[in-house]
C-alpha cells in the first residue's frame, strides 16, 4: 500500500468531518419530527447518544489522521 500524500490526508479529513456534521443534522431533523408522548422521549434519547458516539469515532480518526500526517511531515522532513 502506498503512502498518501497530504492531499490525500486533507481531503479525508474533510470527508469525515463532513460526516460528522451530516449524522448531527439527520439526528436533529429526526428530534423535531417526533412526538411529545413517553416513546417519543425515549427514541430521542437514542437518537442524540448516537451521533455522538459515531462523532467521537470520527473525531479519534481524525486525530489519528492528523498524527500521521505530523509523522510523515517529520519523516519527510517537508510540510505536508
Amino acid at each position: 500500500m502506498k503512502t498518501p500524500t497530504s492531499n490525500e490526508i486533507r481531503i479525508a479529513v474533510q470527508v469525515l468531518q463532513a460526516l460528522s456534521e451530516r449524522f448531527q443534522t439527520n439526528a436533529t431533523d429526526r428530534v423535531l419530527h417526533l412526538s411529545e408522548s413517553s416513546a417519543g422521549e425515549h427514541q430521542t434519547a437514542c437518537i442524540e447518544s448516537r451521533p455522538l458516539e459515531r462523532s467521537g469515532r470520527i473525531n479519534d480518526v481524525i486525530a489519528q489522521l492528523n498524527d500521521w500526517k505530523e509523522t510523515l511531515r517529520e519523516s519527510r522532513g517537508i510540510r505536508v
